[in-house]
């Protein structure tokens, strides 16, 4: 009787564990790729040609991407 009710309690928490874990895990994949560009990388960038007026166009386009 009672190892019955310590492996449910086990259970209940490996369960709890996962959920949480995979729930931690989607809200990293719904942020991951959307970082504004880096002053490094609108220095790359702007010696490579582009105008300050098309990397801010590249942001905008980064903010609307749905990774879903």
């Amino acid at each position: 009787m009672i190892s019955s009710l310590v492996g449910a309690v086990i259970m209940s928490a490996a369960t709890v564990a996962m959920l949480v874990a995979l729930n931690i895990s989607n809200q990293a994949l719904k942020t991951v790729g959307k970082h504004p560009i880096t002053e490094q990388e609108k220095e790359i960038l702007l010696n490579a040609g582009f105008s300050s007026r098309e990397i801010d166009l590249v942001n905008q386009d980064i903010e609307i991407l749905n990774f879903e």
